[in-house]
């Protein structure tokens, strides 16, 4: 397992993997996963990224070492997710870049 994970636990009870990478006074990007990937799918291009911000991964439920209950997965429970990771860490603002399942909550992060 990752020994840079931290965890935090939703509202509902499941416990969220995520990590940072880079510089604390740089302005956070919160990186959002595709389906069926965890947060590993951006290693590639943290290292660019963390030069220019404070990198935010997180796993969605029911992926990596995030908790998967068994029951359905709504796209407004994502997204809560995320907001619920944020008030955790007290990020009131952040740079949002998410792909396919990713992609998607980030919109719904623009929206609400």
């Amino acid at each position: 397992m990752d020994s840079n994970l931290s965890f935090f636990t939703t509202g509902d009870g499941v416990s969220i993997a995520y990590r940072f990478d880079g510089d604390a006074g740089l302005p956070v990007l919160l990186l959002s996963n595709s389906i069926g990937t965890d947060l590993h799918m951006w290693d590639a291009e943290v290292p660019r990224l963390a030069r220019h911000f404070r990198v935010l991964r997180y796993d969605a439920r029911g992926h990596g070492a995030s908790g998967a209950p068994a029951v359905p997965y709504s796209l407004d429970r994502l997204g809560r997710d995320v907001v619920e990771l944020l008030d955790t860490l007290g990020l009131e603002r952040v740079h949002v870049l998410g792909l396919s399942l990713g992609g998607i909550v980030a919109q719904w992060l623009g929206v609400h």
